[in-house]
């Protein structure tokens, strides 16, 4: 398994006030799955994903990626392993205004000390659709144009894993189809394992398994690869 969670908790406040926003989640993520995780508002869902991540610490349980135990590494390694071996697309896009598509694509590779393959960039560029607007800011491209350069640099540095957190949430009907079929295409062709944040019920439905979280648990969990 490339994912493994066991006895996930996440609890934010103290006594009264305590919120348990995950509890006792357990799971695991095959390499190459590409996984949606559903619920409703406050359900967990973005929580577990930050977990997944690193974003966040849980407040027990353990996150296993690749055979590394997450939260047993020192925060200064946590952050190399996360950004070295975990790409994350957010529903903002999270683009530098100043920079144009390929600094912000080849910006992660730069924190590292990297320098990007450019045949392998363009090539990424390419799949992606959005080669030709390599050299244009951010402001000059349309929601979805912006997504694809947020994927792009998701994807730059080779990571295990993909996380998308509502990575359509901004997007019209069209363009949201249209993102959510280039995700499936990656996972399809280049085996990149992804698991996917949304609200979406239909897009939801287009993941080879789907995973249903409600107060914090796991209610169901669907589709090749569940556990």
């Amino acid at each position: 398994m490339l994912i493994q969670t066991n006895q996930l908790t996440r609890v934010y406040g103290n006594g009264e006030n305590a919120l348990r926003a995950l509890d006792r989640v357990t799971l695991s993520v095959e390499r190459g799955a590409f996984v949606s995780v559903v619920g409703s508002s406050g359900s967990g869902k973005s929580t577990l994903l930050h977990l997944l991540g690193g974003i966040d610490r849980p407040t027990e349980g353990t996150v296993t990626i690749d055979g590394t135990d997450l939260y047993s590494l020192a925060p200064d390694p946590l952050t190399i392993f996360r950004r070295r071996y975990i790409g994350f697309v957010f529903q903002s896009y999270n683009l530098i205004p100043g920079l144009n598509v390929w600094e912000n694509i080849t910006l992660p590779m730069g924190l590292d000390k990297l320098k990007a393959d450019r045949e392998e960039t363009e090539q990424l560029l390419s799949t992606l659709g959005i080669y030709e607007k390599r050299y244009a800011l951010p402001s000059q491209l349309s929601g979805g144009q912006q997504q694809r350069v947020a994927i792009a640099r998701a994807l730059a540095t080779k990571p295990h894993i993909v996380l998308a957190d509502e990575p359509t949430g901004n997007l019209d009907s069209k363009t949201s189809l249209e993102v959510m079929l280039l995700l499936e295409k990656l996972n399809r062709e280049l085996s990149q394992t992804i698991v996917m944040i949304t609200h979406s019920e239909e897009l939801a439905q287009m993941t080879a398994r789907r995973i249903r979280i409600e107060d914090g648990r796991i209610i169901s969990d669907s589709g090749e690869g569940s556990k």
